[in-house]
């Protein structure tokens, strides 16, 4: 029987590689299928004029649409907003079809997009203010073959700034140029990009990317509400923008009985040492 967990701490890390001790040897999983599914868990609006008075349309305001049925029938798209281009929109897609396999300690693969349909609204529009895109991810040993693990939750915490088109100015906040100006969105949690597992005696650990996704200026960050040194992109204005997720697999083999020996000795020692400043 494999022996499979996820790690989540250090302390974590040393007690499953412990348990996993003793445990019959198993060949290295070099290719694997998969399987994204992504939609928006929560979401809230705010109003850039707290005095306008919204009109009652399905438009004006934040809501969920055309549910993909993957995650309990989470929405798939927020709209917001209302100009003469329409609503602007956030949608994800997660993978569809037959997606290529996954190889261990390869490249690689294209996961789900999110896209930006960053219309014009006007002045008076609510506006999303943050919402939270859950994704999970399903792996199925191909090479040698197995029984399908996971899911993997995935949760990202979105912060949205709409900026204003023609700032009094005349400039966009700087780092995120455009004409008129371009949007904001922030990652709060960067820390979700990367997770391990361990499946008998080989810790895999997975690594999700999307181009444009990287530090954003100073200003972006104080834009969005959020510190200095905040990740995140910036969409331009009047155009779909398509930040694509793609992930890879990289494998290691879990340390051997002795290392884990004296890995332990040393975190028995750790506690002593602690004990003894604290006494």
């Amino acid at each position: 029987m494999s022996k499979f967990s996820k790690i989540l701490s250090g302390t974590a890390v040393a007690l499953t590689l412990f348990a996993g001790i003793g445990q019959a040897s198993a060949a290295l999983i070099t290719e694997w299928g998969f399987v994204v599914q992504s939609g928006f868990s929560a979401f809230n609006p705010a109003a850039p004029n707290q005095n306008a008075v919204p009109n009652d349309t399905t438009n004006n305001g934040v809501v969920g649409s055309a549910p993909n049925g993957n995650l309990g029938g989470l929405p798939t798209v927020l709209s917001w907003g209302q100009g003469g281009n329409g609503p602007s929109q956030l949608f994800v897609t997660p993978t569809v079809g037959n997606p290529p396999s996954l190889f261990t300690n390869g490249g690689s693969v294209a996961g789900a997009s999110l896209t930006h349909a960053n219309n014009a609204i006007s002045g008076d529009s609510l506006t999303l203010q943050n919402a939270r895109l859950v994704s999970t991810l399903m792996l199925t040993p191909i090479n040698p073959a197995g029984a399908a693990i996971g899911p993997f939750p995935i949760a990202f915490d979105i912060l949205f700034k709409e900026t204003t088109n023609f700032p009094d100015s005349g400039s966009c906040t700087p780092g995120t140029g455009g004409t008129p100006c371009a949007d904001i969105f922030v990652l709060q949690d960067p820390g979700a990009l990367t997770f391990d597992f361990i499946l008998d005696e080989f810790v895999y650990t997975v690594t999700l990317a999307a181009a444009g996704l990287g530090p954003l200026s100073d200003e972006a960050c104080a834009a969005a509400g959020e510190d200095p040194g905040c990740i995140g992109f910036i969409t331009q204005e009047g155009e779909n923008n398509v930040l694509q997720t793609s992930f890879q697999i990289a494998a290691r083999a879990v340390p051997e009985p002795g290392t884990l020996a004296l890995l332990g000795l040393g975190l028995l020692g750790l506690g002593v040492v602690r004990r003894c400043k604290t006494s």
